[in-house]
């Protein structure tokens, strides 16, 4: 018998739940504002974890009601936060955006900005709009967002309340938490120049010393970053070399340099910095081996050694895709190799002594040599004919610039580029790009202004100093003047405007591939001649073009039947080979000749 009323009671429980919450609910639609009821369902649906249906009844009387009395605000936030907590974001969103609308005031906006910072969808545009609304003194509404949200995980709203109060406002105290802000966009550039320029506002401040001694990390500059380190530690109390070390989550080092430099910069004395190191050898058991290894061989000479040299003339790339490994190499007359410049990408002599190229780990465009200067963020350049200016394009591929002599930028345009290459005039005064889905833009390169924008569709348009060519879809190269195709005699994968009206085309291969290896034309325009210069070119496909059109020259990598690859230099009027690298299995290319 005892037996049997216990499962009657397993049964029946349920259902007095099940009804429980049925009335409540009843309650709530016929007075959405019956905040006993709202509370007491919420406990139930929080007892049971069941917190789709917790977010779903605060969802139905928010929507429900045109006012929120302040009994019931605070049970509505406190869900909010439980949501948040929880990782129900999406719903913890529509309740407190809602939740704003009926009660405009500092708290529903701090916690409507909230639930976007906890999902990721925090924008600078959403909190100047959100701000914009609540009408009151927008320096102090900022402030209070500031000060309130510096606890918060992610830190998205305390980096965009303070870049509005340094950028607006000029509310400098705010300084600081801005320029970390920027590291987190990897602007580091201006990080830098706001440190500069505000350095006597700030000298008192650790983090002014340990944020440069960070940016000099990011460089590699690691003995002048201890020394910034070293001297804020002196302003320091101990609160803030923890938070600053941190920051190098922000950068790109080697794990094991980030381990040595906070070994270095935490200690106190000689006794500690002995202990602190020689723990770190400890952790890393391998450096020993390194170090006997390392010792046996010269030091390799830095960029900006080989450019104050003589011995180079040519730099190409080098690619193993065994190893993943890609450098930069500079070669002396006989192909001799002078010294590499590792994990870059891309690069090109700006003059004898001035060197850009793309940095694979510190992503950004890198000047170094007489000339100094980076571009942090920007992932793609191409570089005038007379190598005086080079357009960059961002890693969002939002803005294109372009980089006069004096390494300051002539001007920016927002433009959605694609991966096409860059094609300018011979002259320098023009450039093609395509700015999405195959349609260009003729841009004048002074003034960035736009001369024409092509509403057809191609391939690529490159350009002659007066006229523009295309390539369609066919392959057939098209004066775009009047419409006309000229008689190749083979489709175009890629073509560029040289000397004495030439063209040069990559013939379109049967099986297109990242990496393509074809015939390499030159056509004359005057005369209708059609000659291959090479029958097994290699092009890449690439938002730079892999191979190279200086005047009469003509850069490019070819193979043999082997597979193996060769940079050749050719006078492409004459068919007269000026350098021939040694045959490597390698990848090579994006060949350059150091200009005299």
């Amino acid at each position: 018998m005892k037996r049997l009323v216990f499962v009657i009671l397993l049964l029946i429980i349920p259902l007095v739940g099940i009804a429980q919450v049925e009335e409540l609910k009843a309650k709530l639609a016929e007075n959405p504002l019956d905040f006993e009821s709202l509370q007491a369902l919420l406990k139930i649906y929080d007892e049971d974890y069941d917190l789709e249906s917790y977010g779903t009844i605060l969802k139905e009387v928010v929507s429900s009601v045109d006012e929120i009395p302040e009994t019931m605000y605070q049970v509505i936030k406190e869900g909010i936060e439980k949501l948040i907590d929880n990782y129900y974001s999406d719903y913890a969103e529509e309740i407190s955006e809602r939740l704003y609308e009926l009660e405009p005031k500092r708290d529903s906006l701090l916690l409507y900005l909230k639930t976007l910072n906890s999902d990721w969808s925090l924008s600078e545009e959403i909190v100047r709009e959100a701000v914009g609304r609540l009408g009151e003194d927008q320096v102090e509404t900022y402030v209070f967002l500031h000060d309130e949200s510096v606890e918060l995980y992610p830190a998205e709203l305390q980096l965009v309340v303070s870049r509005i109060l340094v950028e607006d406002f000029g509310e400098t105290d705010y300084l600081i938490p801005y320029i970390v802000g920027l590291l987190d966009d990897y602007d580091f550039s201006t990080a830098r120049s706001l440190l500069n320029e505000n350095s006597e506002l700030l000298y008192s401040e650790p983090m002014f010393y340990y944020l440069n001694g960070i940016l000099d990390l990011e460089g590699g500059y690691y003995d002048d970053a201890v020394d910034w380190f070293l001297q804020g530690k002196a302003f320091d109390d101990g609160s803030d070399i923890h938070e600053a070390l941190s920051l190098i989550y922000y950068i790109y080092i080697p794990e094991h340099v980030s381990a040595l430099f906070s070994a270095i910069v935490l200690a106190d004395d000689e006794a500690s910095l002995t202990s602190n190191i020689q723990e770190f050898m400890v952790n890393y058991e391998e450096l020993p081996w390194i170090f006997s290894w390392i010792s046996r061989v010269p030091e390799p000479k830095r960029l900006v050694e080989i450019l104050s040299e003589e011995e180079a003339v040519i730099s190409y790339n080098s690619v193993n895709f065994d190893m993943e490994k890609i450098s930069i190499g500079f070669y002396d007359v006989a192909g001799v190799l002078q010294g590499n410049v590792a994990n870059a990408i891309y690069g090109q002599f700006l003059d004898a002594r001035t060197y850009v190229y793309i940095s694979e780990n510190m992503e950004g465009v890198f000047v170094e040599g007489e000339r100094k200067a980076r571009f942090d963020g920007f992932d793609v350049y191409s570089l005038s004919p007379d190598r005086s200016r080079f357009l960059i394009m961002d890693t969002w591929g939002e803005t294109i610039s372009m980089v006069n002599s004096d390494m300051s930028i002539l001007w920016s345009i927002p433009a959605e580029y694609s991966m096409i290459p860059v094609a300018w005039s011979p002259d320098g005064s023009r450039i093609a790009i395509s700015t999405g889905w195959d349609v260009y833009s003729i841009i004048d390169v002074e003034s960035g202004e736009v001369i024409e924008a092509l509403e057809s569709y191609y391939d690529l348009v490159f350009l002659s100093d007066e006229e523009m060519y295309a390539i369609d879809y066919d392959g057939n190269i098209v004066r775009l003047e009047d419409e006309s195709t000229l008689d190749t005699d083979a489709p175009a994968l890629w073509a560029g405007f040289g000397d004495n009206d030439k063209i040069i085309y990559f013939e379109y291969p049967e099986e297109y591939m990242d990496f393509s290896y074809d015939s390499l034309h030159v056509f004359d325009l005057n005369s209708g001649e059609d000659k291959i210069v090479s029958d097994s070119a290699l092009f890449m496909d690439a938002p730079v073009p892999s191979l190279k059109i200086e005047g009469s020259l003509l850069y490019f990598t070819e193979t043999d039947l082997e597979g193996l690859h060769r940079i050749v230099v050719l006078d492409y009027t004459t068919n007269e080979v000026l350098f021939e690298s040694s045959p490597s299995r390698d990848v090579l290319i994006f060949p350059d000749v150091r200009p005299e």
